[in-house]
């Protein structure tokens, strides 16, 4: 498996030189709408500022397809599978947000033949809470399509 830079951004996919390799698997982040997914978190300096913010209006929803339309289409055009390696919203987002995030990215990914990995299990993104020792039912059953 193998990323392309700017964190593994579909934006960068046409910047990767990959050797001819049909075992070869593409991965490729997603945080968009970033305000959304990134609210409250400590090392950003702004993301104070983006507290409260919900999701997912349909302008948000196009910032979440756009680079999944850019990394389905490469896939397509270089015949490389491609997987998404990472998408979520940090903890301090509002829960239902959360949720409605969280499943509208797994269908996208999926509406475009992609495996995909949830960024995370029991930290700031997680689906589970360590504190409490109990899943985080509505990440958890948007994950599972319930």
């Amino acid at each position: 498996m193998i990323g392309p830079t700017q964190w593994n951004s579909a934006k960068a996919l046409n910047q990767l030189t990959l050797p001819n390799d049909p075992e070869l698997i593409v991965t490729v982040h997603n945080y968009e709408p970033f305000q959304f997914t990134h609210q409250g978190a400590e090392w950003d300096s702004h993301a104070a500022a983006w507290l409260g913010t919900t999701c997912c209006s349909p302008a948000q929803q196009e910032q979440m397809r756009a680079p999944l339309d850019i990394a389905a289409q490469w896939s397509r055009q270089h015949r490389y599978p491609v997987y998404l390696g990472e998408f979520g919203a940090y903890g301090k987002a509002p829960m239902a947000s959360r949720q409605e995030f969280t499943r509208i990215m797994r269908d996208e990914a999926e509406r475009r033949g992609m495996t995909w990995g949830y960024w995370e299990f029991g930290a700031g993104f997680g689906v589970y809470d360590p504190g409490r020792k109990a899943w985080r039912a509505p990440i958890r059953e948007a994950l599972l399509g319930q």
